[in-house]
């Protein structure tokens, strides 16, 4: 992909799907997976015509009704490229601001048979749009061959793709520069340099690493995807239909945790007393030479401090070559199964997906593109976690589980716990498959 470095970047909240981890301190938003409470539908009969894309013979015409995610200052220079292809189409945009105000809005229109022709696809309604056959397979479209595999696989069933999610968000260690060169220190390219880095600052009496009381167990969600979804990319489903436990996938990745950062003493409780603007501050202000950093990070250390020299490192695994980004695929546009108006809603997907309309999606929202081949602003230090984006490895537990206002809960105020001595990291892990047991109960 040709990147241009920008020293602007545009603070993104792509994915309201955290729920409890880096915007703990990012200070962006954070939801867990809504539950599916609109009515089954049945499924739809499909056929080649109606899963073929818009062919030059077609003649998009009339309404086309559109649940759109983002509002209409974002999305208006999309549907004025839109008009000028399709003249004769009319979009009767509606907006729900996400993540709560939008689900709701979704389930009623779908409980109600008004659902409109096209609409978004989150990580909160994707149970259910997957599951009840909402959405149309729209895996015909020729942009999903320059698209990562992982925005692809996030909203796929059964081999077959239901929306168009063009970007996503990364999250990993965020260094000084000048502060490793000042102590000798080469930038870490695995696990063992990473961990040595940390041993010479400390040696040398300079903080490694700040953290605030809510990204305590962002290492842990790096371990988890290094050391077991690495191995096993169906860990989380497993784990969902009872085939597996938390203690077989985060056992080993919470020990880690313990070894690598609380035994050296790297998260103390100080961390309990900080906010994440005040660990922003640390780092923007060189008083720490590590901090979790993310797409939107950037904006706000670029401001406290112009002159910061700082890059991004991901989560290194155990094994050398093994390294992960903690991150998630933004939303997806889907076509209703149902919709009123096909022809309409084929063509609004194939033009939302072109390259044209990539670029002045990417230009209103500032997202990373998972689509290769499209020139875009990035900032130089997220470019440089940006290679892992396009490979597919970056993972968020929250976007897996079943049950993630819960376990978020469990992890968050667990990893505290550690910190004050009233539980152990081996009971943290208990913790979480005793929750989840007791959910799977509820239902």
């Amino acid at each position: 992909m040709n990147m241009k470095k920008s020293s602007k970047f545009f603070a993104a909240a792509l994915a309201a799907v955290l729920a409890f981890s880096v915007t703990g301190c990012a200070g962006a938003d954070s939801s867990g997976e809504a539950s599916s409470a609109a009515p089954s539908a049945a499924a739809p009969e499909t056929s080649a015509e109606s899963t073929a894309p818009v062919t030059e013979g077609d003649a998009p015409s009339g309404t086309l009704t559109f649940l759109s995610w983002q509002n209409e200052t974002v999305m208006q220079p999309l549907l004025d490229g839109f008009k000028e292809k399709y003249p004769d189409v009319s979009v009767d945009l509606i907006y729900a601001p996400p993540v709560q105000d939008y689900v709701e809005k979704f389930q009623i229109m779908y409980s109600t048979g008004d659902l409109p022709d096209v609409f978004v696809t989150a990580a909160e309604n994707k149970g259910e749009v997957l599951d009840n056959d909402i959405a149309m397979d729209i895996s015909y479209l020729p942009a999903f061959e320059k698209m990562s595999d992982k925005n692809k696989e996030t909203y796929t069933k059964d081999g077959k793709i239901y929306a168009f999610a063009p970007d996503a968000w990364i999250a990993g260690i965020f260094y000084n520069k000048k502060i490793l060169e000042d102590n000798g220190i080469a930038v870490p390219t695995n696990r063992e340099e990473y961990l040595a880095s940390m041993a010479t600052l400390k040696a040398n009496g300079i903080q490694p690493w700040a953290f605030c009381s809510t990204n305590l167990y962002d290492p842990i969600q790096g371990y988890v995807a290094t050391e077991t979804i690495n191995k096993n990319g169906s860990y989380d489903s497993q784990v969902n239909n009872g085939e597996l436990t938390y203690a077989d996938g985060w056992s080993e990745p919470v020990s880690l945790w313990a070894a690598d950062y609380l035994e050296p003493g790297y998260i103390n409780q100080d961390a309990l007393g900080l906010t994440g603007d005040q660990v922003n501050e640390m780092f923007a202000f060189e008083e720490c030479a590590y901090m979790i950093g993310a797409t939107w990070s950037v904006a706000t250390l670029d401001e406290l401090n112009p002159d910061l020299e700082y890059g991004m490192l991901p989560w290194f695994g155990t094994e050398d070559g093994v390294a992960w980004m903690t991150g998630a695929t933004g939303v997806g546009w889907s076509i209703n199964a149902k919709a009123k108006n096909m022809p309409a809603a084929k063509a609004f997907l194939e033009y939302l997906s072109s390259d044209e309309s990539l670029k002045i999606f990417q230009e209103q929202t500032g997202g990373l593109l998972a689509v290769d081949g499209i020139d875009f602003p990035i900032h130089p230090t997220i470019e440089e976690g940006y290679p892992y984006l396009l490979e597919g490895k970056f993972y968020l537990p929250a976007v897996e589980w079943k049950y993630s206002d819960a376990l978020g809960n469990e992890m968050l105020i667990g990893t505290q716990e550690i910190l004050t001595g009233n539980i152990t990291p081996e009971q943290l892990v208990e913790n979480m498959d005793k929750k989840r047991t007791e959910l799977d109960a509820e239902q």
